[in-house]
């Protein structure tokens, strides 16, 4: 509770709201501790990708503070690294809506040329509004965004994306957020700590699981936190665990079935390959069902060489278990 207290008077001042010197913060939440320590090693670099894999982003904005913006209609978690809610009107321009991720930017996180930064403790934040991006889309908008972003020394960050109606300012929304995520960020709630976090196949995966049947050691200067990159036969390749949804993922009939599980995939592409496998049940969701399907967990695989694309997603897909 201190530390969330704390955070607060932290997003007060970058708000520029007038306070007594005696009410500023000293020690801000995510200032001190693991996040705040930027990695040395190798293992140290794992450790953090596998830290962030862990957290269940949903936990990081408990539904308790979100009512505090307006009556919250849904949350949802929309990758594994993603989580989004509306709060108020479900209504196009009218409600509220949050969107957050959490990940890594080991090459440091770049802002927007126009975003306004300032430092909570070790933290580096900044945010831009729509209009301070593009000033020559006043009077054109049909709803304000701001982006509003928290980088630790660690290399993690946290991404929020606002949405609010027109004729209010969205960027103390975004910006008021961040003291919470940052608390519960101190406090790794692990997958599913929310209540609006459906457990899933992926989480507790690895993307670069499949690896270790390929042979291959990947760099971990190339890695996030949902994709592994390596090279295998002489093609550089991408693996990624992620949710999608159904007719993105489904291409015709399946050009394999391994353990139940159905792998989909482009076999005319020439220049690119990118083939999906559906790993398992659909991922409920509070919202009404999209023209595009359900979303799904998946396993996907980009490359140059179909062949190669395919031999790695088969090698992948055998690590889950039966559906």
């Amino acid at each position: 509770m201190r530390r969330f207290t704390v955070a607060v008077a932290a997003v007060v001042v970058l708000l520029g709201v007038s306070a007594c010197q005696d009410d500023l913060p000293i020690t801000p939440a995510g200032s001190g501790g693991y996040w705040s320590t930027a990695p040395q090693t190798d293992d140290q670099r794992w450790e953090l990708l596998r830290k962030v894999r862990a957290i269940d982003p949903c936990a990081l904005v408990p539904r308790a503070e979100l009512a505090k913006i307006d009556v919250v209609s849904w949350v949802e978690v929309s990758k594994p690294d993603s989580c989004a809610a509306r709060m108020g009107s479900s209504e196009s321009g009218k409600g509220t809506e949050l969107r957050w991720s959490l990940f890594v930017a080991p090459g440091g996180f770049v802002h927007h040329e126009r975003a306004r930064t300032t430092m909570m403790g070790s933290i580096t934040v900044a945010t831009v509004s729509d209009l301070e991006a593009n000033p020559d889309h006043q009077g054109k908008l049909v709803e304000r965004n701001c982006t509003a972003s928290a980088s630790f020394p660690s290399t993690a960050a946290v991404m929020v994306f606002a949405t609010t109606p027109l004729g209010t300012e969205p960027c103390p929304v975004a910006e008021a957020i961040l003291p919470t995520i940052i608390a519960q960020l101190d406090k790794e709630p692990t997958h599913p700590t929310s209540p609006d976090t459906p457990r899933t196949v992926l989480l507790g995966g690895d993307p670069c699981a499949v690896t270790d049947d390929l042979g291959v050691t990947p760099a971990i200067v190339d890695q996030r936190e949902w994709k592994c990159s390596f090279r295998y036969r002489d093609n550089d390749i991408e693996v990624r665990y992620t949710y999608d949804r159904e007719l993105i993922v489904v291409d015709g009939e399946p050009i394999f079935v391994i353990n139940g599980h159905p792998g989909y995939g482009d076999p005319d592409a020439t220049d690119f390959f990118s083939y999906n496998a559906i790993v398992g049940p659909v991922v409920p969701s509070p919202k009404p069902e999209s023209f595009l399907g359900p979303n799904l967990p998946v396993v996907n695989v980009f490359g140059r060489n179909g062949a190669v694309v395919e031999e790695v997603l088969r090698h992948a897909v055998a690590l889950f278990p039966a559906a």
